[in-house]
């Protein structure tokens, strides 16, 4: 799709409060014990493991497909308009696995089973669940919650806007609505916000070209 705008130079980021827990899901009942089991299975069944996601080039469906060329193993990728659909997929019994944010009651009721999250960092909201670098991938995983300005913003109103929310951060309601939530909470000022954000605007650029996909 061709947007309007660009996504870097016509926003200034004025800080970072959060992230999201994405990852792999699968059913309760499904024999995947592993993301490894996933992976076993795609290599003795080509193109029969399929997975979900929030659509085509969208960040959890470039992972996916690096780690299956990584790993030398087709899948089959049934793209969706929002990761709630393909969840709905998936414990409809459609598909196998699901990639992208997912409905945490589901997976604390017991109706899917965690296998990895897509996170620079281990979860404190599921601690025994592996990250990317547990199992040996190395992607970049850009999932923020910011707060944004358009571009030519003036540095003054974004100092006083980002030490508001920095401040807002602190209160015990905020904590307290992010934890309900299970969302992480996770802090960058202005400055390594527009940074960070530049930097993996680069980089997903060069991983939809190393995948032959659109940018």
């Amino acid at each position: 799709e061709k947007l309007p705008y660009h996504p870097v130079r016509d926003f200034k980021m004025i800080m970072q409060f959060g992230s999201f827990n994405m990852g792999v899901i699968v059913k309760s009942d499904a024999p995947f014990k592993s993301f490894k089991d996933l992976i076993t299975f795609a290599r003795q069944n080509p193109e029969k493991l399929t997975y979900g996601s929030a659509g085509t080039n969208s960040m959890q469906s470039v992972i996916i497909e690096q780690i299956a060329k990584r790993e030398k193993v087709r899948l089959t990728h049934v793209p969706f308009k929002s990761t709630g659909d393909a969840q709905g997929a998936l414990l409809g019994g459609h598909i196998l696995f699901a990639a992208g944010d997912f409905n945490y009651p589901l997976v604390e009721s017991g109706n899917a089973r965690l296998l990895l999250l897509f996170r620079e960092e281990r979860a404190a909201e599921y601690p025994q669940t592996p990250i990317l670098k547990d199992v040996g991938y190395d992607f970049p995983v850009p999932t923020f919650i910011c707060v944004a300005g358009p571009k030519g913003l003036p540095d003054e109103i974004v100092k006083k806007l980002e030490d508001a929310f920095t401040r807002a951060m602190k209160e015990p309601a905020f904590i307290k609505g992010m934890n309900d939530l299970r969302l992480p909470i996770v802090y960058r000022s202005s400055r390594d916000l527009n940074a960070y954000v530049a930097q993996n605007y680069e980089t997903y650029g060069r991983m939809l070209k190393d995948l032959g996909l659109k940018q």
